[in-house]
């Protein structure tokens, strides 16, 4: 995390757990270190599992997934994730005194927000078939109580703001479509909806066949921002070209298949594929992208592609004020942002800016790359 102050150079904000995470996962990949080098990796095959059977995947490294303001001025919650266990906590940057609030093993708690009002946390708790729902940490402090349910996706909650009446949370919320045998096929357009914990009633504030809502934030109790794109359709849409083409390719296609199987054996057995020119290239490519709220975009160094990356977002990404009796375009080429008073932060994928919120110019705060969330303390 980097902490802008000002005209001061941006202040980093690391975690001790996840740097205890991380150095734990070092020690233990260099104990293994024999498995992938020397004689050690012919004996266990090339990438490091069994001779006969598949890699071994990667334990994913303990990464920050979600921010909120913190309970007294100047501190910051966040939720921490090694792909195993979660947990919450606290800090005060430049301190490194990390204070942890909550620790769950039962489930990937992301997208957290903090209620100083109802003193209690709203979060996304990720399920299984690629389902989320929203969820609050429980009184007594034992875990995450979920309150939406569905074949859904449920994302991004946070907390109505006072005067409202009663607890409420605004989200994004869109469903699954999956084939007969069950499987995921797509996701419909992501709606913003309002849910009354109180008594479990939930509105639908702003939804729209064309359009994902996506990251509301309530500014007041009839005025939301949100982040939003045009809604991609997950069916495929045949041509009687594009079936006939296919066809043609069949042939070409196993002859590549045959390829690809004898040069993974290649690789097992002497250490090189039949044919090496291209690898490194398409790692550098794969580096080069980046999931912007589930869309893959190429953020590449290259001057052509970030160029284009950033026509997409300029083109596809705008950050808009929703009101009772109209939606405006504050700005465009969103991926992050944040309300806090009459302040607006915002991410365009280089640099962060502040503007009021009653309109005006933007202000640059400080360059940065693909900043994935900002919050306003």
């Amino acid at each position: 995390m980097l902490v802008v102050r000002g005209e001061s150079e941006p202040l980093e904000l690391e975690s001790p757990y996840a740097e205890q995470i991380g150095a734990r996962e070092r020690a233990i990949e260099r104990r293994n270190a024999w498995k992938t080098q020397g004689t050690g990796a012919t004996f266990m095959g090339r990438g490091g599992g069994p001779l006969w059977g598949e890699r071994e995947q990667d334990t994913p490294p303990a990464r920050i997934v979600g921010l909120s303001r913190g309970r007294v001025d100047d501190e910051l919650c966040y939720s921490v994730t090694s792909g195993v266990v979660s947990g919450l906590f606290a800090q005060e940057p430049g301190t490194r005194n990390e204070h942890r609030l909550h620790h769950n093993a039962d489930a990937a708690v992301t997208e957290i927000h903090l209620s100083l009002e109802h003193e209690t946390v709203a979060c996304t708790v990720h399920g299984k078939g690629g389902t989320s729902a929203i969820g609050i940490l429980a009184d007594d402090g034992r875990g995450v109580r979920t309150i939406t349910e569905g074949d859904v996706v449920d994302r991004a909650p946070r907390w109505v703001p006072a005067p409202a009446t009663g607890k409420r949370i605004v989200y994004a919320s869109a469903g699954i479509g999956r084939t007969r045998s069950g499987a995921f096929a797509g996701l419909g357009p992501f709606a913003i909806h309002r849910l009354n914990i109180d008594d479990g009633a939930i509105e639908v504030l702003m939804a729209d066949a064309k359009y994902d809502y996506l990251a509301p934030v309530p500014a007041a109790v009839d005025e939301i921002y949100a982040i939003r794109r045009p809604y991609r359709d997950p069916r495929p849409r045949l041509s009687v070209l594009g079936v006939l083409l296919d066809t043609l390719f069949i042939p070409f296609r196993l002859l590549f298949a045959l390829f690809q199987y004898l040069s993974f054996f290649a690789a097992r057995y002497t250490g090189k594929p039949l044919i090496t020119s291209g690898n490194a290239q398409q790692k550098a490519a794969d580096a080069e992208r980046m999931m912007v709220w589930g869309n893959l975009i190429d953020v590449s160094s290259d001057a052509d592609k970030a160029a284009d990356a950033d026509a997409q977002l300029r083109k596809g990404y705008e950050l808009v004020r929703i009101a009772p009796k109209k939606t405006e375009v504050v700005a465009r080429g969103v991926i992050a942002f944040d309300v806090y008073g009459d302040e607006i932060a915002y991410s365009d994928g280089n640099a962060v800016y502040r503007m009021p919120t009653k309109g005006g110019a933007a202000q640059r705060l400080a360059t940065m790359k693909w900043a994935e969330g900002i919050v306003i303390c």
